[in-house]
């Protein structure tokens, strides 16, 4: 019984993650202009729509620690790969047409090889917490990562490899939120309002609304299916890199794993390049500045909401 919990908890994360991305998908449509200064940002955070997505995204965090508390992690993050199944379609239906063949394509390739990829990228050990030196470097060090990738990303010239970039750099923000996130709960109700004062509890908000600006940003110019599939990608491959790191657990997969993994990953970059795919043209999406047809369909259909 508690394992189904888990993954009703789990289903239901994956929807909230879901309608955040559309929320901010459709944002992206209103908002065009590059996150690139005060004013933008200031634009972004007046919009509803942003603050619709923040909830969502809220909803997702909780659904997720239910998750994890009723089903081992195993069991929980293959499931992951439900936000592409829900997210191309409903972005697709939002935007006043129909799945392309290719987009179709490329959310069955990306399903079919992050599931698999998943399943083979699990860790075994204790499975601890980070220390404070740990927690010190792994904020600084994810800080400083995600801005330095923001900034190649602000100058890169192709719209889809700046998307690539920031949605990569949000789904390690997430990942890595994670664990801080563990550490910080395990060190409040170890210590009380102590916690507070330790590095992994402050660097969690800070590495997480990095992670919403960047997921944001991702999505300007192009639609959902690349930027999402991505992210989910990123976000547990950088939580278990972290938790084999500085958190005592070990990569149980061998060599033979590494090798299904590095096959899947591949598989998942060609299901994400398909999702780039324009609908009904078969030229290069709104990512290479094609796709004139969606926008437009997305542009007509703003004021619907995101339900």
């Amino acid at each position: 019984m508690d394992m189904w919990l888990g993954i009703g908890f789990a289903v239901l994360s994956c929807a909230a993650y879901t309608a955040a991305a559309v929320a901010q998908r459709r944002l992206a449509v209103r908002v065009t202009a590059p996150l690139t200064g005060l004013r933008q940002v200031v634009d972004l955070l007046r919009h509803p729509l942003w603050w619709v997505s923040l909830v969502f995204n809220g909803g997702r965090a909780g659904f997720q620690v239910a998750a994890v508390g009723f089903a081992p992690l195993t069991v929980i993050q293959p499931l992951g790969v439900l936000v592409l199944v829900f997210g191309v379609p409903w972005s697709a239906r939002l935007g006043g047409r129909r799945v392309s063949r290719a987009e179709w394509r490329g959310a069955a390739f990306t399903v079919v090889a992050l599931g698999t990829l998943l399943s083979v990228s699990v860790t075994s050990g204790p499975g601890g917490v980070l220390d404070r030196p740990d927690s010190v470097l792994v904020g600084v060090g994810t800080t400083v990562l995600l801005a330095v990738t923001a900034w190649i990303a602000g100058r890169v010239p192709s719209t889809a490899w700046r998307s690539y970039l920031l949605s990569g750099a949000a789904g390690v923000a997430f990942g890595v939120s994670s664990a801080t996130v563990k550490t910080s709960v395990s060190v409040l109700a170890a210590t009380g309002s102590a916690g507070l004062t330790h590095p992994a509890t402050l660097a969690t908000p800070v590495i997480a609304i990095l992670g919403l600006f960047l997921a944001q940003a991702a999505y300007q110019g192009v639609d959902l299916g690349a930027p999402l599939g991505i992210t989910t990608l990123t976000n547990p491959v950088a939580a278990s890199v972290i938790g084999v790191a500085f958190m005592g657990e070990s990569y149980a997969g061998g060599w033979a794993g590494g090798a299904v993994a590095l096959a899947s990953a591949l598989l998942a970059a060609h299901g994400i390049r398909l999702l780039t795919v324009a609908p009904d043209t078969g030229s290069p999406g709104p990512a290479d500045g094609g796709s004139r047809t969606s926008r437009r369909a997305d542009e007509e259909d703003l004021g619907s909401g995101v339900g």
